[in-house]
């Protein structure tokens, strides 16, 4: 058991020091709005997180949308969220985005995404600025396209939540989501590893979580630093065992 204690130290120094630096050197001048809403950075985030594949109408059956907003609040960028009621019957009280299964009056996926987040949270899709969507994504047995959208000032305990789908709404800074001392990666046995988000109201994680790494890798390169990293789980030899301690 002592080597693995020396394990863990060695790993909780490395991270902290790592972290500490990453948090350095972070130039907030990449989070500015006019930056991250510039045309410059839009074309370069379409051609980062587009879709290569669209979906066929029989494909579509199979699979949702998801609403990616980008929002501003109290004079920051950041996403919108929702927590899932503890009405529905899966995925009850969890963070999410909006959005959901594709009905056949939808045109596309991307149209799926704007009603949903309509039914929601009655935000119009007239007031949704969609940039693009990107790679459909296997969740299980189901797809998931995510389709990502500016949708300007949003006060979150304003919005007209539906209580049957939505608990309620809050929003997530793209400064605490950059912050490495605010993100942290939840490893799964199957060797893959998921980040989770800290700062907010409430904790991202799981495939949410997912979509925000992919997004904020796209959107603010120069700002966004978390990697994501498998570690295999190895006994140290004896002769290792003093370089962690002080």
């Amino acid at each position: 058991m002592k080597p693995q204690s020396y394990s863990l130290c060695c790993l909780q120094r490395w991270f902290s020091t790592k972290l500490q630096r990453s948090l350095n050197a972070i130039n907030l001048e990449h989070l500015r709005p006019e930056k991250v809403l510039s045309e410059k950075n839009r074309k370069s985030f379409i051609e980062k997180f587009k879709t290569r594949k669209r979906p066929t109408a029989e494909e579509r059956m199979n699979e949702a949308a998801v609403l990616v907003p980008l929002s501003m609040y109290k004079g920051e960028l950041g996403f919108l969220y929702t927590l899932r009621s503890t009405k529905l019957s899966s995925n009850r009280g969890q963070v999410s985005f909006p959005g959901g299964m594709y009905d056949k009056e939808d045109r596309n996926l991307e149209e799926t995404a704007l009603r949903e987040t309509w039914e929601e949270l009655k935000i119009p899709k007239e007031k949704v600025d969609v940039w693009t969507s990107g790679n459909v994504i296997d969740k299980k047995n189901l797809k998931v396209l995510p389709v990502f959208g500016y949708i300007g000032e949003i006060d979150p305990e304003k919005l007209q939540i539906n209580a049957d789908e939505v608990e309620e709404a809050f929003f997530l800074s793209l400064i605490n989501l950059c912050d490495p001392s605010l993100c942290r990666y939840t490893q799964f046995r199957d060797n893959y590893t998921l980040p989770v988000y800290l700062g907010g109201k409430h904790r991202v994680w799981g495939f949410t979580a997912a979509i925000t790494h992919m997004v904020l890798k796209a959107l603010v390169p120069d700002a966004y630093k978390h990697e994501l990293v498998y570690i295999r789980q190895v006994l140290p030899e004896k002769k290792d065992k003093n370089i962690c301690q002080s």
